[in-house]
């Protein structure tokens, strides 16, 4: 790609980039089977814990109905549509949607929420950042939101203090409920930064995990070589090195070691929403890695087995039908080529956002009331 005109200078820099990216997965690519729906809602995902950790709330069909509400509101699936099937995974073992809870209005006026972003995002530019028509839309009706753009390639440990200065200079009021939304590295940066800054992890009423590789990804261990080649030759106006260890971060044995050595806040509620697909909704650029991870589990989005996105302790809220980056980003609006799925249709990220916001305002109000 030429990029000769000033005016088209950052557009191309974003397009190197993603290429760059692109490459990379591609080098890591191979053949594998591609599994489809049957097989991937077959059995329940044995999601992993840590020993001494509280045991996972199933909270599925009761998220379920709040999503499907939100959806039907948006008039994007039908009233008949029990299940909103198309975009969340019922498993066998998901409990009945009868079950569910009923939930209260929500008032965004009362949240205070903050969405950290993954790795690589700072590197793409303002486009790939998660969630940002839904953060319109909250922000509208009221809510504090703010967009923590962390350090792309550096360390949950780096990060951690980016988030812990956002948080400090942002001075949420006290009535506020304080949501942090970490997207796939990103929710490792936002566990990182409670046990960090014990001063600030006070202040969180909650953290939802997006995606977010808990235990890891088998992709960083053989995905630092190449990674290293071909990162060195991004921009770094928009792609500042950092401290260089994000894929380091990422190893499962670097982030298993983590959690089993740093119990979590017990003030804090954590919630978890996993995603994994089909060939048919999985972006060109993620099915190399996607075919990779085939191979542990083919309950995976590309880049995190669904197995190792669940946060020990935390309360389960779905699997999403979702590659990693369509769980999150509007990635398809800007990079049609490098995202392109068979199944064109987009995630309803919007609603998604919402429905954890509702979810997650109404269980802390009754926690509170316990």
């Amino acid at each position: 790609m030429k990029c000769s005109a000033h005016s088209w200078a950052a557009r191309c820099r974003r397009h190197r980039v993603l290429a760059i990216l692109a490459s990379a997965a591609t080098l890591l690519g191979g053949c594998a089977s591609t599994p489809d729906a049957r097989e991937l809602r077959s059995e329940p995902v044995r999601f992993r814990t840590t020993e001494g950790a509280p045991a996972v709330e199933d909270r599925r069909a009761a998220f379920r109905t709040v999503f499907c509400d939100e959806l039907r509101k948006e008039g994007l699936v039908a009233g008949e549509d029990a299940s909103c099937g198309r975009w969340l995974w019922r498993l066998p073992d998901e409990p009945d949607s009868r079950s569910a809870d009923v939930r209260p209005a929500l008032r965004p006026s009362d949240l205070a929420l903050f969405i950290v972003t993954g790795a690589f995002s700072e590197c793409v530019g303002d486009d790939a950042r998660p969630f940002i028509v839904g953060a319109e839309r909250l922000r509208a009706d009221g809510a504090f939101v703010e967009t923590i753009m962390v350090g792309g390639r550096s360390g949950t440990a780096s990060n951690a203090r980016q988030i812990a200065v956002a948080i400090e200079r942002a001075q949420v009021i006290s009535e506020h409920h304080v949501v942090i939304v970490g997207y796939s590295k990103g929710a490792l940066d936002a566990l990182r930064f409670l046990v960090d800054f014990p001063s600030l992890a006070p202040q969180v009423d909650a953290v939802v995990s997006v995606a977010g590789p808990i235990y890891g990804s088998p992709l960083a261990e053989m995905a630092e070589a190449p990674y290293a080649r071909l990162l060195a030759r991004l921009p770094y106006d928009k792609c500042p090195p950092g401290d260089g260890r994000v894929i380091q971060s990422l190893e499962p044995t670097v982030a298993t070691q983590w959690l089993e050595s740093n119990p979590l806040p017990s003030n804090v509620r954590y919630y978890s929403i996993a995603g994994f697909t089909t060939r048919e909704r999985m972006a060109r650029s993620l099915v190399p890695t996607w075919k990779i991870l085939n191979r542990t589990d083919v309950r995976n989005d590309g880049q995190v087995v669904a197995a190792d996105a669940v946060i020990p302790g935390s309360t389960l809220l779905g699997y999403a039908n979702a590659d990693h980056w369509g769980i999150a980003e509007s990635i398809e609006d800007v990079r049609k080529f490098l995202a392109a799925r068979p199944d064109p249709t987009p995630f309803p990220l919007e609603p998604l956002l919402r429905s954890i916001v509702i979810f997650v305002s109404d269980d802390l109000k009754r926690a509170a009331s316990q």
